[in-house]
């Protein structure tokens, strides 16, 4: 067969999709199969009246096809059909021009006789699926490339018109093993790359999508999304320090909110904090309206301890994207470990609305609800936990126990009358006004603990237990008989020290 007919379309590039938060649905066109080569431009129909008597059609026809002279082409190659020539050699012209020129019906017509006379031709079923399918006859489209395809394992364009259909009808695996027999055909072009790189992605595959990326950008010039795409990739398949690279490189062509995010973000993955929040400053300060550099310049300020600043930008995420469970999940987070706890379990309660499905959340949120003394509803989302979680059924199972066993002692210590106290010793009037500034200012008591007491249970975070008040010596026995739960004491000195108490659940 002339490879003339060969005109399959190369340039079905698909950029990578992204994954901040988690890959885009590939939206692929069964259309796109039928893509016909740039650079080519659809013959204008003449007169026929204009077009000289041709001798010997069954010769001129096919001549003048490869010599792009479609117009005169097609009057011969009907010509010759007339004299009862019925090839296929003269019908796959007719069905190409046809294709090229959008006249569809006339396309499958001459398909449909092109398979009758070259049963064995898997060009000729190639051609005529093409015609189907920009005819919308997709079903028949694809029963006539699996003929062709049972024919010849290794068409091409048999190939990536299946590949390319598998993807619409939601079977990337097929639409994979489909390439990757394309690939070993020695079709190894940046769109296949991309393809392939797209598919695996959406499989979880992020060490195989990174290299059919890198194979892509091997063989053109890479743009600036297809670094950001490598260096998130590349923190998705566990070489962090890859991404780095890769977003230096952004930064080098594109000095820019988005390469100095993707930098920022690729610091925070190998724990350079330092670095991290100086270009996710940058991409904040040059792009103050996009929600992602914000909340990630959030996190590394949360982890690099400047919280009132992390506070600051995560309200500032949230009032971007109010209904990101993510977003409101790691401001919880953060507002626990401020003692914030009300407000913490607020949040956490609206992540787990968002997204009922987050277990994260819920386990956070039981733990909440558990430090909060809250017993019967930290026990309701631990036994829901175990009934979608039956991967940890038998930690779930020992935490319900636990939290019985808590429940239990906590009853029985309140009717004895005895209260839950957290106990901070101070030793200096200075470190007694430090600490009682930051009180105020809504440090957590326990962070304060660690820092400041010299206590026996400051590695405990202050919490000395069920402690009778009747057992204690005054003044602290009057200060501790007027607590309310959650509410902290005033300093109470006693020998030559500063005793602070807090009543927890």
């Amino acid at each position: 067969m002339d490879s003339t007919f060969d005109l399959r379309a190369k340039d079905h590039s698909l950029a990578v999709v992204g994954i901040s938060g988690l890959f885009p649905a590939l939206v692929l066109s069964v259309l796109a199969v039928i893509a016909l080569p740039s650079g080519i431009v659809h013959a204008q129909i003449q007169d026929q009246s204009e077009i000289p008597t041709i001798e010997d059609p069954c010769q001129t026809g096919p001549d003048l096809y490869r010599a792009a002279k479609f117009t005169e082409a097609r009057v011969a190659l009907r010509a010759c059909l007339d004299q009862g020539n019925e090839s296929v050699e003269i019908l796959l012209p007719l069905v190409v021009m046809a294709v090229r020129e959008e006249r569809f019906s006339e396309g499958t017509g001459y398909g449909s006789r092109a398979v009758e006379v070259a049963p064995e031709d898997p060009e000729a079923y190639y051609w005529y699926g093409r015609a189907l399918l920009r005819s919308k006859r997709v079903s028949e489209a694809k029963e006539q490339w699996e003929k062709g395809l049972e024919l010849s394992v290794n068409h091409p364009g048999i190939l990536e018109g299946l590949a390319r259909m598998a993807l619409a009808e939601d079977e990337p695996t097929k639409a994979y093993q489909l390439l990757s027999q394309l690939q070993r055909q020695g079709v190894n072009e940046p769109w296949l790359n991309r393809l392939m790189a797209d598919i695996a992605a959406s499989k979880g595959l992020w060490g195989q999508s990174l290299a059919h990326l890198e194979q892509a950008m091997a063989h053109e010039t890479p743009s600036l999304q297809d670094f950001m795409t490598a260096s998130e990739l590349s923190i998705l398949a566990g070489d962090k320090q890859r991404a780095v690279d890769y977003c230096r490189r952004a930064v080098v062509m594109e000095p820019g909110p988005v390469s100095y995010g993707g930098l920022g973000e690729a610091f925070f993955a190998i724990e350079e904090i330092d670095s991290s929040l100086v270009y996710l400053r940058l991409a904040v300060e040059q792009a103050p309206e996009a929600p992602r550099y914000r909340f990630n310049l959030a996190n590394a300020l949360e982890v690099g301890g400047m919280v009132v600043e992390a506070d600051i930008h995560f309200r500032a995420f949230l009032a971007m994207v109010p209904d990101d469970p993510v977003g409101h999940f790691n401001y919880g987070i953060h507002l626990d470990k401020l003692g914030r706890t009300e407000e913490a379990l607020a949040e956490v309660n609206q992540a787990v609305e968002l997204n009922p499905s987050m277990l994260t959340a819920r386990v956070v949120q039981a733990q909440i609800l558990e430090e909060m003394g809250r017993w019967d509803e930290a026990l309701a989302v631990v036994i829901g936990l175990n009934e979608i979680d039956e991967a940890n059924t038998a930690e779930l199972n020992a935490w319900e126990e636990r939290i019985r066993l808590q429940r239990d002692a906590s009853l029985s210590a309140v009717g004895e009358g005895k209260f839950h106290l957290l106990h901070m010793v101070l030793g200096t009037e200075e470190i007694l006004e430090l600490v009682t500034t930051e009180l105020a200012a809504g440090t957590a008591f326990t962070s304060l603990v660690v820092q400041y007491s010299s206590g026996g249970a400051a590695a405990r975070g202050g919490d000395i237990g069920w402690i009778n008040p009747a057992d204690m010596m005054e003044p602290m026995k009057s200060v501790i008989l007027d607590l309310a739960v959650d509410e902290t004491s005033p300093p109470v000195e006693a020998g030559g020290l500063y005793h602070i108490f807090k009543r927890i659940p």
